[in-house]
């Protein structure tokens, strides 16, 4: 009756020189989800939450942000998403605070290109959706996101600015998938969202 998904990563290793931190960094970051779900009928009710790990410390030699390749995930909005669909540089960096296919705040100046960056202010994603079989064509997807950083100081230390705040604001997104030949293998998908900046980030723009 109830629908469960969860994962949990560990990054171990070490970097050469970090850019942020100006050194050699020893990583030891984490990440976790976990999705509880219930089908009623043509109703799927969602909750969810998202946590990456942020570095409390970015020049201490350790690096305790968490950052994946090209995540790419379809967990809380996923494309429909504001936050995991858009880029948000940060001005006068070089670097973006997110970058378009993820969910993770990891500092890089890019996903394809750029290298990973383990000195990073984190996550917590708190998510509530509903997914409505409208018909066996059309299935409509709704959802709302409080986003907050877990650590804040890589971010005062980039940007030189002090007493930055946590809070990043709502992310809200409607989504319909569309299946013109009942497969998967042709799927249309049209969306809307939109954030509604919360302390941190308007300290931070």
């Amino acid at each position: 009756k109830l629908n469960i998904t969860h994962a949990f990563y560990e990054a171990i290793g070490r970097d050469t020189f970090n850019q942020i931190a100006n050194r050699a960094t020893r990583i030891n970051a984490q990440m976790a989800a976990a999705e509880l779900s219930m089908d009623y009928d043509y109703l799927r009710f969602r909750t969810s939450v998202f946590y990456s790990s942020g570095d409390s410390k970015p020049t201490d030699g350790t690096a305790r942000g968490f950052d994946s390749i090209l995540d790419n995930t379809s967990f809380a909005g996923g494309k429909f998403s504001f936050w995991n669909s858009q880029a948000i540089r940060l001005t006068q960096t070089g670097v973006a605070l997110v970058e378009s296919r993820s969910l993770l705040p990891s500092l890089r100046s890019s996903k394809t290109q750029g290298q990973a960056n383990f000195v990073n202010p984190g996550i917590y994603i708190y998510n509530a959706g509903v997914d409505v079989d409208v018909t066996q064509r059309i299935k409509a997807i709704f959802n709302f996101n409080h986003l907050r950083f877990h650590r804040t100081e890589p971010l005062e230390y980039l940007l030189f600015q002090n007493n930055i705040r946590h809070d990043i604001g709502e992310d809200l997104s409607v989504g319909v998938a569309y299946r013109p030949r009942l497969i998967n293998n042709v799927t249309l998908n049209f969306g809307a969202s939109m954030l509604k900046p919360g302390r941190g980030f308007r300290d931070i723009y």
